[in-house]
């Protein structure tokens, strides 16, 4: 939906990932760890990519990757996307703006 919400990790956030399939986030500003699954840090990386990704951009990639039906990976990436905004560990912002006559 081209109206939908970006979103864009914090910079102030540091990934490491574990041998086990998880990872560890670290708040740089509180101090909070938080241990991320498989689905959380696959979407973590996307989100430090250089553009910022929305909702439905995150569920297909997400869907692709793991092979799951898009209404799992749209579940999934909700999930993940609610726990990092309450974290304030993302920014949100309206979508790109169109070039005129697009």
């Amino acid at each position: 939906m081209a109206d939908e919400p970006h979103y864009r990790a914090s910079e102030r956030a540091l990934l490491t990932e574990l041998g086990d399939g998880t990872g560890v986030l670290l708040d740089l500003d509180s101090k909070f760890y938080f241990t991320l699954n498989e689905t959380a840090i696959f979407v973590w990386k996307r989100l430090c990519a250089d553009a910022a990704a929305s909702r439905e951009e995150l569920a297909a990639l997400l869907s692709g990757e793991f092979q799951v039906e898009a209404a799992e990976a749209g579940a999934d990436v909700d999930g993940v996307l609610e726990f990092l905004a309450r974290e304030h560990l993302v920014s949100v912002s309206s979508p790109p703006a169109r070039p005129s006559g697009a």
